[in-house]
């Protein structure tokens, strides 16, 4: 059988076709999986390298055509992902992927700071405000676009800080840091610390490497964000004394709570109502595996960790979805990126935010061990649960 000449237009198709999948969120390795398996389905024989930055597409026959590509950061697209995947025909145009509109989005955005407050424990009045500080990063991210995006970060971090300090000086018995970490849960990395982790268990170290480069850059601009923001309340209003942890949310509006952030995470992903439900075990084992499982935090994060991944790749493949699609409830609330955060803040103020003993020294160790759940899992199951091209 005679294989098919690749034509400018197949080049063409198959470059959108990886563009697509790399802008929608997905690792850099499955990308270059992905577009390997597109491209033999057309006859055409490619080698591709892809970073989260770069793309080298290098087409072999019938004349050899090198295509060099840089690529922006992704944001995350989870329907338009699958949409790509699943949807692709044979002439090279995709059906599109649908959207949530504005408001939803802005609903969405409002949720994630209560919900987060309500899961980890939190006063009423803390909540209420929360919601607020929700409204905050939405609008940031309406104004802050383009080039000014990458201010997003530090300025929700600035400026919820800021306010959470001037209202803790009317309001003392206020969660002034759980209330900070509650204004930029959205934007703790746990998407790129998850393709780092599955980027380094498949041996592609300059993906993960170059991913967890920017999961730490934008740690530090939170950071910044939060000591500057409260540092400048400070000046204005006064310090204010931190106050003992109080809890007034029953467990049975921890449940609530779990399922909102899971929709909320889902909404702002653009996932569908399907794939949402479908990854609410995720987010429970998420929230409360390390506590289920065994009284060692760590010891549990790990065993959390293979059976969130272990969940995805299972109904991944039984879904004919990437796996990251059900991973990412469990692992963004798994992930140990916020925590990280207030273990820094912890050192910082010499105040502890939750009620878990010495949190700040145990975040390297929660990090290790979510990817040594995870090494363990890719390397046994990845290529028994991977969906590829023939499964659609």
């Amino acid at each position: 059988m005679k294989v098919k000449n690749e034509t400018p237009l197949q080049q063409d198709d198959i470059l959108s076709f990886a563009d697509k999948l790399h802008q929608s969120g997905c690792a850099p390795y499955a990308v270059a999986q992905y577009t390997k398996a597109y491209a033999n389905e057309h006859g055409v024989a490619i080698a591709i390298d892809v970073t989260p930055t770069k793309m080298v597409t290098v087409f072999e026959q019938p004349t050899q055509k090198v295509v060099m590509q840089d690529k922006n950061p992704p944001s995350v697209n989870l329907r338009k992902l699958i949409t790509t995947l699943k949807n692709q025909k044979a002439d090279g145009i995709a059906k599109g992927a649908d959207k949530y509109s504005k408001l939803a989005l802005c609903i969405a955005n409002m949720l994630l700071p209560p919900t987060y407050l309500m899961l980890v424990g939190s006063t009423y009045l803390a909540v209420g405000i929360a919601f607020m500080l929700g409204l905050l990063a939405w609008l940031s991210q309406v104004v802050l676009t383009g080039e000014r995006a990458i201010l997003i970060e530090f300025l929700v971090a600035l400026v919820s800080s800021f306010v959470v300090g001037g209202l803790a000086s009317h309001f003392p018995e206020l969660p002034v840091l759980a209330l900070c970490i509650s204004s930029i849960v959205l934007f703790i990395p746990g998407l790129t610390v998850t393709n780092a982790l599955a980027s380094l268990t498949l041996n592609d170290f300059r993906s993960g490497i170059e991913l967890l480069a920017q999961s730490t850059l934008i740690v530090i601009k939170i950071f910044i964000g939060v000591v500057l923001g409260l540092s400048l309340s400070t000046q204005l209003f006064g310090s204010t004394t931190a106050g003992p942890f109080v809890n007034e949310i029953p467990f049975s509006l921890h449940i609530l709570a779990l399922i909102g952030i899971s929709v909320a995470i889902g909404v702002i992903f653009n996932a569908s109502a399907k794939d949402i439900v479908i990854g609410l075990p995720a987010a429970a084992i998420g929230m409360w595996g390390p506590h289920w499982f065994t009284s060692d935090w760590v010891v549990g994060t790990w065993i959390s960790t293979m059976l969130i991944t272990l969940y995805g790749l299972a109904a991944g493949r039984i879904r004919n979805v990437p796996a990251l699609v059900y991973i990412i409830q469990g692992i963004i609330i798994l992930v140990p990126g916020s925590r990280i955060i207030v273990g820094a803040s912890e050192s910082f103020f010499a105040t502890a935010i939750l009620p878990i003993p010495s949190i700040g020294l145990s975040a390297l160790l929660m990090f290790c061990a979510i990817m040594a759940g995870q090494i363990i899992i890719y390397s046994i199951f990845n290529n028994r649960f991977i969906f590829t091209h023939k499964d659609r």
